[in-house]
């Protein structure tokens, strides 16, 4: 079904044997098909419990583009916000508040990519941190992926919509029938692929979000907070492929594309990163935790993958070089890496 589907199995199985990670659920997707798959277990122990469908994952910075990017996309069809409209129009007390939407969705502002010590923050002085960040260069001059540039964005949504939560769960995942996808999930703790063993936060996290700003803004942050499944986030896919259509319902109005073709710089679009060619039409983008999603909307396809890759420990970076290798021959160009 998807060039290279074999290579990526034996990959994935790879990568499980070398204890890269525990355990895989990935999807590759086509236009009307998906095929599904669930190698290994959550985790070891306690938590060696074999992968299922329906199982939920931390998918860190994939909150960036299956949340915020969509959202803001949204606002932008609606003409409720513009791409050059400045964050100071919609948040008081920034430090640089004619930083505009575009330079936040594109890591253009200058800001710096993240917040050193945060657990010595509050609540509230996270916050003041974020909004006060001073600008490591002026903005369009470097491209700086940064976490502060979604959590101002999901501060622009809240705004605009007034819950973050309730926005993304109306206007994207209901529509898209995305039942298992939610900023503070509950369920039973079994479903729920645990991430990094923390002494701060008691042991094993599992079902509370792993990163830390996230944590401390309540669980609810543009930047990363979302839990999902394989089966949402291949739901969420297909929407793409179908050019913002899911089950005849109009989630993304087709005049977006092109505008994400039309805003490249420095290898990325709006939200999402490009893999190389055609520009704005190959999109991906990860997450700390392990996660990926891969879009090929020249040839409708997709490829979803979720692990807990910092389990029981981050520094086990094995998994990155499997990630990209895989990334890379659903693309169709493993000689890239």
């Amino acid at each position: 079904m998807i060039e290279n589907s074999q290579a990526i199995s034996e990959l994935m199985r790879g990568a499980i044997n070398n204890k890269a990670v525990y355990g895989i659920s990935y999807s590759l997707i086509a236009a009307d098909q998906s095929e599904y798959h669930y190698l290994g277990f959550q985790g070891k122990n306690q938590d060696a419990i074999a992968l299922e469908a329906n199982m939920q994952y931390d998918l860190a910075s994939l909150t960036k583009v299956v949340g915020t990017t969509t959202r803001i996309l949204q606002l932008l069809s609606e003409g409720k916000l513009d791409l050059e409209d400045p964050v100071g129009k919609f948040i008081n007390g920034v430090d640089k508040p004619k930083i505009t939407i575009k330079q936040l969705l594109l890591h253009r502002s200058g800001l710096r990519a993240d917040i050193k010590n945060v657990w010595d923050f509050s609540r509230e002085a996270l916050i003041k941190a974020v909004k006060e960040m001073p600008q490591l260069c002026p903005a369009d001059t470097k491209t700086i992926y940064s976490d502060l540039n979604f959590i101002l964005l999901g501060w622009v949504i809240q705004k605009i919509d007034g819950d973050l939560s309730k926005s993304l769960e109306e206007h994207i995942f209901q529509p898209i029938g995305m039942t298992n996808t939610s900023y503070n999930p509950r369920a039973d703790r079994k479903i729920f692929v645990p991430t990094e063993k923390q002494i701060k936060r008691g042991g094993i996290i599992r079902g509370e979000v792993h990163d830390e700003k996230s944590h401390l803004l309540d669980g609810v942050s543009g930047h990363a907070g979302l839990f999902s499944t394989l089966t949402d986030l291949t739901r969420f896919a297909q929407m793409y492929l179908h050019k913002g259509y899911y089950n005849d319902q109009q989630i993304l109005p087709e005049a977006v594309f092109p505008i994400l073709e039309n805003s490249v710089t420095s290898g990325r679009t709006l939200g999402w990163r490009c893999w190389m060619t055609p520009a704005g039409q190959s999109l991906w983008h990860t997450g700390f935790t392990g996660t990926s999603i891969a879009l090929n909307l020249v040839n409708q396809s997709a490829f979803v993958c979720l692990t807990n890759r910092v389990y029981p420990t981050r520094e086990n970076r094995r998994w990155l070089s499997y990630r990209l290798m895989a990334i890379a021959l659903f693309y169709g160009h493993p000689e890239s890496i």
